[in-house]
């Protein structure tokens, strides 16, 4: 089973990374969620950060609930109580990884955010969620199918058209955006 992950706003922030994760969600390598919370987020700091006119992100955003299907968590408020210790501002994350656990069967969720030190994880832990980095996650997927996450990586990168990037260039960008080990792994293909 592909692990069930909740993706924060600081993950989907970084156009690369939100491409990457949603080849990876495309490909069936993950199954990622986020909430409109979570989408709200990363849109406002993208369109303050980059003058990106709102409609246009979400735009982005309603394309990203299609593609995955169920990846939209409503229903989640009541999952809050759960995480007293966690950031008051993050709660909504492990709340939505509840209840992304509960819809989803999985035995763990795991929230992917740069924000780890921000959740408890002994409130993570007993309510059966997990907490990584993106780079420290993406590695350990790759550990694990390292032809499907090459695979959506490649298929994330042929989609680049303005202006499209080499293998050498988005890894680059990766780099700069902390997946740094990341980065650094064989991709299958030459460049």
């Amino acid at each position: 089973m592909a692990p069930v992950v909740v993706l924060d706003a600081c993950v989907l922030y970084p156009a690369a990374q939100r491409d990457l994760f949603m080849w990876l969600a495309a490909g069936g390598v993950i199954r990622a969620h986020w909430t409109n919370e979570i989408h709200d987020e990363w849109i406002r700091n993208v369109a303050s950060d980059y003058g990106i006119a709102r409609s246009e992100l979400e735009r982005i955003a309603k394309l990203m609930n299609r593609a995955t299907g169920d990846a939209l968590i409503t229903r989640y408020r009541q999952h809050e109580q759960l995480f007293q210790k966690t950031d008051v501002k993050d709660r909504h994350v492990a709340a939505a990884a509840a209840a992304a656990r509960k819809y989803s069967g999985a035995a763990v969720v795991t929230v992917i955010t740069w924000n780890v030190k921000d959740f408890d994880r002994k409130e993570m832990t007993q309510a059966g969620l997990a907490i990584e980095n993106p780079d420290a996650f993406l590695c350990q997927l790759f550990a694990n199918s390292p032809g499907s996450v090459a695979s959506a990586f490649v298929r994330m990168r042929d989609n680049l058209r303005n202006p499209p990037k080499t293998k050498r260039e988005c890894l680059h960008t990766f780099s700069l955006q902390g997946l740094k080990k990341f980065s650094k792994l064989p991709m299958a293909e030459p460049d």
